[in-house]
C-alpha cells in the first residue's frame, strides 16, 4: 500500500514536471519571436498626425500612418498599414480608442503592399490611441497602443 502512494507521488510529480517543461518550451519560443520585432513611435504633428514603424530584426518591415487631417490624396481621420517585407509576416493596425472596430491589414496581400485608408469622421481634438502589430496566422507581435489626435 504505501509503495503504490509512493508511485502514485512519483508519477504525478513527473507529470506535473513534464507540464511545467513543456510550458516554460511554448512560452520561450513565443518571447523569442515576440524579440524579433521591435516598433517606433514619431513625432506628433501639430496636425496630430504620426507613423509607428515596425522592424524585422533590427530591419525596416512595415508602418501605420495616422492622418488627423486631409492632405492632397490623403482623407484625415484616417490610418492605413505598409508590409515592406516578404518574411511571412504582414502589418495589422487597429483602433484602440474611440472604440469604433477600425482595422487596417495588409494579410492576404504579398510585400510591397499598403492598406486601403481606415476612414471615419471623428471631432476635431479627438484623441486616438492605435495600436500596430507583426501578424502570421494566429500569432502576433504588437505595439504600444499609441496616441494622436483627430
Amino acid at each position: 500500500m504505501l509503495r503504490t502512494r509512493l508511485r502514485n507521488r512519483v508519477a504525478t510529480l513527473l507529470a506535473a514536471s513534464a507540464l511545467f517543461v513543456g510550458s516554460f518550451i511554448t512560452l520561450g519560443a513565443g518571447n523569442a519571436a515576440a524579440a524579433d520585432w521591435t516598433f517606433e513611435k514619431s513625432a506628433v504633428s501639430s496636425d496630430g498626425s504620426f507613423t509607428i514603424a515596425a522592424y524585422y530584426q533590427g530591419t525596416y518591415a512595415g508602418l501605420m500612418e495616422w492622418r488627423g487631417d486631409p492632405l492632397p490624396g490623403d482623407p484625415g481621420d484616417a490610418f492605413r498599414v505598409l508590409d515592406r517585407l516578404s518574411e511571412g509576416w504582414g502589418m495589422e493596425a487597429s483602433m484602440i480608442s474611440p472604440v469604433t472596430g477600425r482595422v487596417a491589414t495588409t494579410r492576404g496581400h504579398s510585400a510591397v503592399y499598403y492598406s486601403p485608408w481606415n476612414t471615419g469622421d471623428l471631432a476635431e481634438g479627438t484623441t486616438v490611441y492605435i495600436q500596430l502589430c507583426a501578424v502570421k496566422g494566429e500569432y502576433s507581435s504588437c505595439s504600444l497602443a499609441y496616441s494622436g489626435h483627430a
